[in-house]
């Protein structure tokens, strides 16, 4: 919202973790510190994103298509207005303005 608003925000820098077992024998573990969002069928986990509709058993080359082809339309509607002149905070700021009730925060 404080984005859509045009106000300045801060980049993304995820704090570093570390979960000390309390066994001499076991070092600590480095731990994500962005929330997964485990309610979210695709979810962004850090540096990637997670399909995770697909039961184990099935095959996601189909689903993975698909939503690769809706993401390069998307970005391709981003380029298009941003080769045409715009700017590329405004058309962003547009978009997610336009399409917020689309966004799902879990």
């Amino acid at each position: 919202e404080s984005y859509v608003a045009g106000e300045d925000v801060e980049g993304y820098s995820p704090t570093k973790m570390r979960l000390p077992f309390g066994v001499k024998s076991l070092r600590p573990m480095d731990i994500p510190s962005e929330d997964r969002n485990r309610t979210s069928p695709l979810p962004y986990g850090g540096n990637r994103f997670e399909f995770r509709a697909a039961g184990s058993s099935q095959n996601v080359s189909m689903i993975n298509t698909v939503l690769n082809t809706i993401t390069a339309e998307g970005m391709k509607v981003i380029a298009d207005r941003v080769e045409a002149g715009e700017d590329l905070k405004a058309v962003t700021q547009d978009l997610l303005k336009t399409h917020m009730k689309c966004v799902f925060n879990g």
